[in-house]
């Protein structure tokens, strides 16, 4: 059995790299999940996207939403949080602070002048959800220490090895 993130372990995880996914409800009652860069901040997710974008109709339509946030890479964690969303006016410092916490200030630089004009479109929104359940595991603690020491030489040598 995986264990338990601690409080602190959560939000410290949360504050990292992760790509999340969104998942809204469409007005048939699907499950819509969304890949989608995300900030948290002060207990809350914080999501730019397009006012017209579908995630952003569904939460008007529905608020309940789900986020499942995981490093893919072993040993696995995950934390996934299921609460309201709200739409709220555009969050401005999102359009820098974002892209420079995932992609660093050089990367950022280049989003911003290239692939932003391509990706963005029309006038953004923020979705804001206040998590009211969580989940969370780590298998790290059942991973034997040589174990986790492959798995972190894994991420420097070659593939085939």
């Amino acid at each position: 059995m995986p264990s338990r993130l601690s409080r602190a372990e959560r939000e410290r995880f949360l504050g990292g790299r992760h790509v999340a996914v969104l998942v809204t409800i469409d007005e048939s009652g699907a499950p819509v999940p969304t890949p989608i860069w995300y900030r948290y901040r002060d207990g809350r997710f914080l999501f730019r996207t397009a006012a017209s974008a579908a995630k952003t109709a569904n939460v008007r339509g529905d608020p309940r939403v789900s986020v499942c946030v995981q490093d893919e890479r072993p040993p696995y964690k995950a934390v996934i949080a299921h609460g309201t969303a709200t739409v709220e006016q555009s969050h401005e410092e999102l359009a820098s602070e974002t892209p420079r916490h995932y992609l660093g200030a050089v990367g950022a630089i280049g989003y911003q002048r290239t692939a932003r004009s391509a990706i963005e479109a029309g006038p953004e929104v923020t979705l804001a959800l206040t998590p009211e359940r969580w989940t969370t595991f780590d298998f790290t603690p059942e991973t034997p220490l040589i174990g986790r020491l492959w798995l972190l030489a894994k991420r420097v040598l070659p593939p085939w090895l």
